[in-house]
């Protein structure tokens, strides 16, 4: 824990996994709000609820999310995953670009389940809209210009033509709000089963305005897009950089799935090798390395310390990643550390009741691409008249979150079997959206109850009217996340 003021904000900085648990999870009560990012939240109409202070317009929006992101919804998404793989895999035979090929399979993936919207061509402009906007805030969050505002708030007061960061932020509210309502209404006006018409369904969704649930959606559209993307992207690098990790990836792959057909979700379970990669990129390079800071809403004492209201928590996830003592040779690529000790632990998507609500798409969205891939693919160093293309390991675009940059790699196809299997799962498969979609819709039970059945129920009934008020209301409670 290592304490340090920046103007007159008291900021605390958590380097271990145990202490960012026993705070941020366990005492999720007083260490789940944010600090006020006065420039980032003039940039979102103060909707972004990634950096919200914790309230009840958070939890109602959170609320909305988690409808829309537990396991069983995430499980329906599949056939989504499914298909869109089943395209990249198609297009990279005759694509070297893999980067737009990722991007779209990323961006279809979120703007159909948000929208309806499929990203058919890698041509499409939502991808880039998205990093452009998603970057906007994040931007502002690291960019030392900016935080003299947040570090000096009464600077905020001047008027305009001596605060050109307010004319900046105006502009990307403009524009974010403009991309996020537009596809909102796309979203309304159609009866396909969509993310927005499933908010729409809830008590919570239908009590938000319709600028406040474009932000909802839109963020997880935001969210969900650059994680998938940059968590592949770097998967990428490193298989190419460590090639004995593909060998061994695809040995695995050999041996659970074979020759004849591509991986499924059913797979992945026997595939721990791939889940280590995973695990391992996560750690090696972390996506979001001081992930988002949170802040507290009451006194505290922990350890001997005392940690006032306001205090700027900052879940130091850098560190954590590259303690000696947890992962020896931190700096190296070593996905064995994960089958080598199940009880290995890191938290790449937050703490307590401000952690991802994505992480489940996110993963299963992750994992079944880069499964097909390596079955598919030999991916390797690309080459450029005969020269080959070197990768820098830690070339990052570091703002508030870390990203590989672009960079090239081949992809050639292991087999002319396995370029056939390719070719016939993408002619096969449903490519239809609308299709798609009410298939992945909640499917209605509808029971009729026999006789017997109802007097159960009626019995069952009778006995809970006997449980003592008191009981039946702990019973009865809900968790607050």
């Amino acid at each position: 824990m290592v304490s340090f003021r920046y103007g007159r904000q008291l900021a605390i900085s958590i380097g271990s996994l145990d202490i960012a648990h026993d705070l941020m999870s366990k005492r999720g009560a007083i260490y789940s709000s944010r600090p006020r990012f006065n420039i980032a939240s003039e940039m979102t109409s103060g909707l972004n609820s990634a950096i919200m202070p914790y309230g009840k317009q958070w939890q109602n929006q959170h609320h909305i999310m988690n409808s829309i992101l537990d396991t069983s919804a995430v499980n329906r998404y599949r056939v989504l995953e499914d298909m869109e793989s089943k395209q990249t895999l198609f297009d990279l035979l005759a694509a070297s670009d893999f980067e737009s090929n990722i991007s779209r399979y990323a961006g279809s993936i979120v703007m159909t389940l948000g929208y309806g919207i499929r990203l058919e061509h890698i041509s499409n402009e939502i991808p880039g809209k998205l990093l452009q906007i998603n970057a906007n805030p994040f931007d502002a969050i690291g960019n030392v210009y900016y935080q003299v505002v947040e570090l000096f708030p009464f600077l905020d007061r001047l008027p305009s033509f001596l605060a050109p960061w307010k004319r900046r932020c105006a502009d990307v509210e403009r524009q974010t709000t403009e991309f996020h309502m537009k596809h909102l209404q796309i979203a309304r006006s159609t009866s396909t089963w969509n993310w927005v018409q499933d908010a729409l369904q809830t008590k919570a969704g239908s009590q938000v305005s319709s600028k406040e649930l474009a932000y909802i959606i839109g963020t997880l559209e935001q969210a969900g897009f650059e994680a998938i993307l940059t968590v592949l992207r770097l998967l990428i690098k490193v298989i190419v950089l460590h090639p004995h990790c593909l060998q061994e990836a695809q040995r695995q792959l050999d041996q659970v799935v074979g020759p004849d057909r591509l991986p499924s979700f059913e797979d992945l379970p026997q595939l721990p090798y791939i889940s280590a990669m995973i695990n391992e990129v996560m750690r090696w390079q972390p996506p979001t390395p001081f992930a988002i800071p949170h802040a507290t809403t009451e006194d505290d004492e922990y350890m001997g310390y005392h940690i006032p209201k306001g205090t700027v928590i900052i879940p130091n996830i850098w560190v954590m990643s590259f303690d000696q003592e947890i992962f020896p040779d931190p700096h190296e690529f070593k996905p064995e550390r994960w089958i080598q000790n199940s009880k290995l632990e890191h938290s790449p998507f937050g703490f307590g009741r401000r952690i991802c609500s994505g992480q489940h798409l996110g993963w299963n969205s992750i994992s079944i691409l880069m499964a097909r891939l390596m079955w598919a693919y030999n991916i390797t160093y690309a080459y450029k008249d005969g020269k080959r293309i070197d990768i820098d390991p830690w070339d990052i675009k570091l703002t508030f979150t870390a990203s590989s940059r672009p960079f090239d790699a081949s992809f050639q196809v292991r087999s002319p079997e396995k370029q056939g299997i390719i070719k016939r799962e993408w002619e096969n498969v449903c490519k239809d959206p609308v299709q798609i979609l009410e298939e992945i819709r909640p499917k209605k039970s509808h029971v009729r109850l026999g006789v017997r059945d109802w007097r159960l129920s009626v019995f069952t009934k009778g006995l809970w009217c006997l449980v003592p008020f008191n009981l039946r209301k702990v019973r009865d409670r809900r968790p607050l996340s």
